[in-house]
């Protein structure tokens, strides 16, 4: 039995970035060593974990079975390691060189990215984002978006609320009317959006579906721009997204925003964290940054 202070944390390191990549060449570059010295840190952690870990198929190296077991919890637990060492030091937005990843749908990205860049230009020039869509199962730093039913694990800080509007093309047949009634909302076919991950209903037709009536889809799309694109090109679609988004674009796409003739639920959009970044005075800085960029609760 290894004792776990004889253990050099640095080869937990190696095999961190040996399992991502599934490469000792990548892996070594991504670490500034050689490759040999990859080499030697794979070897000796296949004598610490009695497991080959990397093997390879064809001309590729895959992961053992036990491999593709430990991945997510050992990087779990360096994330929280690093978040340990991170918490007891000083935190200056000027001088770090920290790349937090985030996960968000476009529509936020369109909304927080511009307001966020020229504070990180200005106040942590060295800081670096990676964004995420909101469905993938990658670990990140920060979410930001609605609420899902993970939620409750994470911290999490109510950013602003939104409707839902009815927009459409200059020239479709209800352009020119100042309010449109259910009956015409429902005429007309419908361009929406949703998101693999998303439920399997969208709030607008779950609202509908209460009143005993749907919307004709035309377009399923997964992706805001492709719905704003498809307003501009038809001139008998409809959509229904968020106010803030629709303002933002309006004079880009030429499009008309109209009230829904039918009344919504306000939607909820959230800064979400986990509780082991609490602490973490780089994290907290960045979520107060995000929390007063001015979106209106």
């Amino acid at each position: 039995m290894i004792e776990l202070y004889r253990i050099n944390l640095n080869l937990l390191v190696a095999l961190d970035v040996l399992l991502e990549t599934r490469n000792v060449t990548r892996g070594a570059e991504k670490l500034f060593l050689t490759q040999a010295a990859m080499s030697n840190n794979l070897q000796q952690l296949r004598e610490i974990f009695k497991d080959d870990l990397l093997v390879r198929k064809k001309n590729a190296m895959t992961l053992t079975h036990y491999a593709q077991d430990l991945q997510p919890k050992l990087h779990q637990v360096l994330e929280e390691l690093k978040t340990v060492v991170l918490a007891g030091q000083r935190f200056v937005p000027k001088l770090s060189q920290r790349t937090f990843k985030i996960k968000m749908p476009d529509y936020m990205s369109s909304l927080v990215l511009p307001k966020l860049l020229p504070i990180l230009e200005a106040q942590a020039p060295q800081i670096k984002l990676t964004i995420v869509p909101s469905g993938s199962e990658e670990e990140a730093d920060l979410s930001l978006g609605k609420l899902d039913m993970t939620a409750y694990e994470f911290e999490k800080e109510l950013l602003f609320q939104d409707k839902i509007i009815c927009i459409m093309n200059k020239k479709h047949p209800l352009a020119r009317k100042r309010k449109i009634s259910l009956k015409e909302y429902l005429n007309y076919q419908h361009v929406a959006i949703r998101h693999a991950h998303d439920r399997d209903t969208s709030l607008t037709d779950e609202t509908l579906a209460s009143l005993n009536v749907s919307r004709p889809i035309k377009v399923h799309l997964t992706y805001m721009g492709s719905v704003l694109q498809l307003i501009k090109a038809s001139e008998n679609l409809l959509g229904s997204i968020t106010e803030k988004i629709a303002k933002m674009y309006q004079d880009q796409f030429n499009f008309v925003i109209k009230p829904l003739p039918f009344t919504m639920p306000l939607i909820d959009f959230y800064l979400l964290w986990h509780p082991r970044y609490q602490n973490d005075l780089g994290h907290q800085w960045l979520r107060k940054e995000i929390s007063q960029l001015g979106f209106g609760k």
